[in-house]
């Protein structure tokens, strides 16, 4: 009954092998360019906003083609993949001179992202259905952290023995092995209720009604503070860390233990979560991550790194599983199904705008160029979660109270 279809199985296989080009591609470049930049804190800043830029328009521009055929949405799914091959080779090109061409190298990565998540996004909540969800929700997530425990390892002791471009090289191979899979996913599983309508997010805000306004911009606050907090503190964590423990191979062995605990956290939440106990993970999950911030807030040091990291990785992924499952689930709970494109055009657009917002306070941190203020970012971008989790619950909440 749970088993999931050939186009399932290919979603997610494709997925995980983006999930080392991310690791990669984030994580270990987020260090490169910081040796190669003299730790430029800015420009890592602004190639993120450029990033996340580019993913919130390119999300709005692509609504009609992703509407008006649902087979587009596979093709736009793979030209993402190409893309993403194409930033990749750049590395591999420009070596050390990526710093100088970040603009250039920001931009590809921004319109392979906006071009892999605006499909992805809208095939993940049709190809996988509401039975599945969370099986195939936590399923990746667990290979997902599985792949966590074992590549930063390989990719950080790799790099140090080697070079950062020759891995690239290894990297944009698996691009292409991505491309080829991304074929196994079934163009016609796609509902054609999103095409009864022609694409139009000020028609879409029409036709909601006040209830479904209210509710769904709960949604929306939620796609902003998730927005804000995973990518900023994850952005964030890596450059401290980087900064005290100086070399890839570090960074990638306290990857992979700090994945290890991730990986147990979301084997627990699988098998003990339910929507009952949703108030306990997320007091659970809020009030553990801001413990670990004041640590490093009142002191920066390996052991407060350390112990910060430890409650980061145990709680942040929970928090993320539980907004994905909710945020496909609503389409149907809402009865959107042929607005399921704009839907997601408006919360894509919250999520970049989240995330902009936080990458801009880093480069305001980074002007000052003084820790204290790096500091208070962490605070502020921290305190963004025990407001997630509330909202979260009120949702859940409000779910159960339905029923």
């Amino acid at each position: 009954m749970n088993k999931l279809d050939k186009s399932a199985k290919a979603l997610m296989t494709c997925d995980l092998i983006n999930t080392i080009v991310n690791l990669f591609g984030e994580t270990f470049l987020v260090a490169y360019f910081l040796q190669v930049s003299n730790e430029n804190i800015i420009q890592v800043s602004i190639y993120y906003i450029i990033v996340y830029s580019l993913f919130g328009i390119g999300n709005i521009l692509q609504g009609n083609i992703l509407k008006r055929n649902p087979k587009n949405r596979v093709t736009t799914y793979r030209l993402g993949i190409i893309v993403m091959s194409i930033y990749i080779l750049l590395i591999v090109l420009f070596k050390e001179k990526i710093s100088d061409y970040f603009i250039l190298v920001a931009v590809f990565y921004g319109v392979a992202g906006a071009l892999y998540w605006a499909a992805h996004d809208v095939m993940n909540t049709e190809i996988v259905d509401e039975t599945r969800r969370k099986k195939y929700m936590t399923t990746k997530r667990i290979i997902g952290k599985l792949i966590n425990i074992v590549f930063p390892i390989i990719l950080g002791t790799s790099i140090e023995l080697t070079s950062f471009t020759k891995i690239a090289i290894y990297i944009f191979i698996l691009t292409i092995i991505q491309i080829i899979i991304s074929f196994n996913v079934d163009k016609n599983k796609f509902n054609t209720k999103c095409c009864e309508e022609k694409y139009s997010l000020k028609n879409y805000i029409k036709s909601l009604s006040s209830e479904q306004k209210v509710k769904l911009n709960r949604i929306n606050k939620l796609a902003f503070l998730y927005g804000m907090m995973m990518d900023a503190i994850r952005v964030l964590v890596v450059i401290i860390t980087i900064m005290t423990f100086k070399t890839s191979m570090n960074l990638g062995i306290l990857t992979t233990i700090f994945s290890i605990f991730s990986m147990i956290s979301l084997y627990i939440f699988n098998k003990k979560y339910s929507k009952k106990y949703a108030k306990g993970f997320l007091s659970f999950a809020s009030i553990l991550v801001v413990l670990g911030v004041l640590g490093l807030i009142f002191n920066i040091s390996k052991t407060s790194l350390i112990i910060y990291n430890f409650t980061y990785s145990i709680t942040i992924y929970i928090l993320e599983v539980m907004f994905k499952i909710k945020e496909d689930n609503i389409v149907k709970e809402y009865k959107i199904e042929k607005w399921i494109i704009e839907y997601h055009t408006f919360v894509e657009g919250f999520m970049e705008i989240g995330r902009v917002v936080g990458f801009s306070l880093m480069i305001i941190a980074g002007l000052l160029n003084n820790i204290v203020y790096f500091k208070i970012l962490l605070l502020i971008v921290t305190i963004s979660i025990p407001i997630y989790a509330k909202t979260m619950y009120n949702i859940e909440k409000e779910k159960q109270n339905s029923l």
